[in-house]
């Protein structure tokens, strides 16, 4: 196993009992964590932490302007879509804004705009990532009020570049290590974006920060749905951690598979 993932066994260990505080109505043991995918098969979301300069209304109710301080991970390609998680994890609520793909019909400047205080996401979509009575909704409209309540204060940002780009926070209840490799289980209740990128791409990565400093890890790997009586122990976790949540049984179960790990920090 190489030094950085077997560095970041011990800090997922070390996030155990750290974001306990963040979440103590929900007392299982647990480490809240982000996927990002994208629906290109073979190809991983290029995710990077930035702080978050200011969330501005766009032209319609559907879009937000989001400055950002620092440059994201690259820049999209065509076919390829910017998106930004916003997360208020105490409040387990936050919303995801996506720009436009990059296609014939769409400039890099229809996504992306250097401005004097940083550089600006162009969202044409608001997504929420997490239960509210938005969460049904394929295109949301979510008001920049509620938004701006939420997340107004939220320091940092997941922003993720790839094709139908996708952020979402999944909780990990146990992990284990396997010829070398760590593999981390979590559980979906609904069959929502995550899931659809799945089908057509199993290359995930992983984002594990700490959620007052969102320094941490971003792993790559490859991630699939089991049964429950392949991997018992994880299942049983899994269950346990969503009864102590309250949040009923899990649908689908997955695991996840690193290959590598590398360190991530805020840009800005």
């Amino acid at each position: 196993m190489s030094s950085e993932l077997e560095s970041f066994l011990a800090f997922l260990e070390e996030q155990k009992a750290k974001q306990a505080a963040h979440f103590p109505t929900v007392k299982y043991e647990k480490v809240l964590s982000f996927m990002g995918t994208t629906s290109l098969a073979g190809t991983f979301n290029a995710v990077s932490v930035n702080r978050v300069q200011r969330l501005e209304p766009g032209p319609t109710g559907r879009e937000l302007r989001i400055t950002l301080v620092g440059p994201i991970a690259r820049s999209p390609t065509r076919g390829e879509c910017v998106t930004v998680h916003l997360t208020r994890v105490e409040q387990y609520q936050g919303f995801q804004v996506k720009t436009k793909p990059l296609s014939l019909n769409t400039s890099a400047s229809d996504l992306l705009e250097d401005g004097p205080d940083g550089l600006v996401v162009k969202g044409s979509s608001i997504f929420t990532v997490h239960h509210s009575p938005y969460t049904l909704k394929f295109f949301e409209n979510v008001p920049f009020e509620e938004l701006q309540q939420i997340v107004g204060g939220v320091r940092y940002a997941l922003v993720g570049v790839g094709e139908t780009a996708n952020i979402s926070p999944r909780f990990i209840f146990h992990h284990e290590v396997k010829n070398g490799k760590p593999v981390l289980y979590h559980g979906d209740g609904l069959a929502l974006k995550t899931y659809m990128n799945l089908k057509s791409n199993r290359q995930e990565t992983r984002i594990v920060v700490d959620l007052d400093t969102f320094q941490g890890f971003a792993l790559h790997g490859t991630v699939e749905e089991f049964a429950p009586h392949q991997h018992p122990e994880a299942y049983d976790k899994v269950c346990r951690g969503f009864t102590a949540g309250s949040w009923g049984k899990p649908s689908r179960v997955f695991r996840f598979v690193a290959e590598d790990a590398t360190r991530i920090t805020p840009n800005g």
